[in-house]
């Protein structure tokens, strides 16, 4: 297990400031710029390509990272896991396969959802705008129904709010933890809810405020897909990501990029894509680098111990939280229960100026909407306030910096 001083000594960035702004991006670790310098420095050559020497250490090495991404981060097999450059590719990434059946071996498979008339997908009000739009489209193009589940007044998705799914609801998408308010859902019982109205549902979860800052098993949840971005959570470098497809769908996935790298024979009248099937979505040159990184990181994050971030998260909150609620003249959003991510309001202040005058006092904080329009004309904090004030913690935040925020919040009442 490593202290956090071990881990603050290796993100350089925390003699700086107080970086509360860890929702969004996350500082990258040494030990993980290392490695892609590594990459860099002594075998630099595209994988699954070439056969001399350093080629094949890429591949070894870039093989490596998808096995110890999926596993660590996921709990999947590797071969259900596929690298992406963020949350919203992943979730591009499936509402193309939903829309466009699989062709290969010159023919087109079965879909894997036979749109019907009166079909309909689900979504939440809570999504960031890249859980949302890319379902709204696809409703569009195939002339579905398309319904927001609300949240209750804790800002928590509950099981029974997700009794709108029926036989023709044929796809749900809804997010792990809220980027926007930090509230953190019972994913599973809100899928064994889903799958009880309609077994044949698909549900995918936006997972980007999720892994590197708890333990996550796709399994357990019981969800059919299921991605996430490499920069927020793992400690990772931005442009990373991944995809969990359970298998049996995996298969049936049409990629929504063709070319290099994904073919096992190209014919001038068709294609064969390659018989493992997370490799037909690594079209052309990948970001070597960046997921040979992201495979370090999660090593990264699995040394410290994913169930330590997030204890570590929950107390940094937790006192976050019980100080500002002495002080009058601040809202917050979100439930009362532990958690690593805390938003609020001053009254009488925009929140972008809260983050400003916090940024003079060197305190990183991020303030806005959050790409979650929906939801903060929903929280009706939209138009008052221009969204609300974020902070939210990883590992390596002590509680010296919470103490420092909260006296820079008090200083501004």
């Amino acid at each position: 297990m490593k202290t956090v001083e071990e881990v603050r000594n290796d993100i350089p960035l925390t003699k700086k400031c107080i970086y509360a702004d860890n929702g969004a991006t996350t500082p990258v670790p040494v030990p993980v710029i290392n490695a892609m310098n590594e990459y860099f420095l002594e075998y630099c050559a595209n994988v699954e390509r070439g056969t001399y020497s350093i080629a094949l250490k890429a591949s070894k090495k870039w093989n490596e990272a998808r096995r110890n991404v999926s596993k660590i981060l996921l709990n999947c097999g590797d071969e259900e896991f596929i690298f992406t450059k963020n949350l919203t590719e992943a979730a591009n990434m499936v509402a193309y396969a939903l829309e466009h059946s699989l062709l290969n071996d010159g023919k087109e498979q079965n879909p894997i959802v036979k749109w019907g008339e009166g079909d309909r997908i689900v979504s939440t009000i809570m999504e960031h705008h890249s859980n949302l739009m890319m379902w709204l489209r696809l409703a569009k193009h195939l002339n579905l129904d398309f319904s927001l589940v609300k949240p209750a007044n804790d800002c928590r998705l509950l099981p029974e709010l997700f009794d709108i799914v029926d036989e023709k609801t044929k796809f749900v998408a809804f997010q792990h933890v809220s980027n926007a308010v930090g509230t953190v859902h019972d994913v599973k019982k809100i899928i064994k809810r889903i799958k009880e109205k309609n077994p044949d549902c698909l549900v995918f979860v936006d997972g980007s405020q999720g892994p590197g800052h708890m333990p996550v098993n796709v399994k357990g949840l019981g969800c059919d897909f299921y991605g996430f971005s490499g920069h927020k959570g793992p400690l990772g470098p931005q442009g990373t990501g991944g995809l969990y497809v359970k298998k049996e769908l995996i298969e049936k996935m049409e990629p929504m990029l063709l070319g290099g790298g994904i073919i096992s024979d190209v014919l001038e009248n068709g294609y064969s894509l390659a018989d493992t099937y997370s490799k037909r979505f690594d079209a052309g040159t990948p970001n070597i680098p960046g997921l040979i990184g992201l495979g370090k990181a999660a090593e990264y994050v699995n040394e410290i111990g994913l169930g330590n971030i997030e204890k570590r998260e929950k107390k940094l909150g937790r006192i976050l939280l019980e100080e500002l609620s002495r002080m009058k003249g601040i809202e917050f959003y979100g439930s009362d229960d532990d958690r690593g991510t805390i938003t609020f309001n001053i009254k009488g202040w925009r929140s972008h100026d809260v983050s400003l005058a916090l940024d003079e006092k060197n305190i990183l904080t991020r303030a806005g909407h959050h790409c979650c329009i929906p939801l903060m004309r929903f929280l009706g904090i939209h138009e008052k306030y221009g969204g609300n004030v974020r902070i939210s913690f990883h590992y390596y935040n002590t509680e010296g910096e919470v103490k420092k925020i909260i006296e820079a919040i008090g200083g501004l009442l």
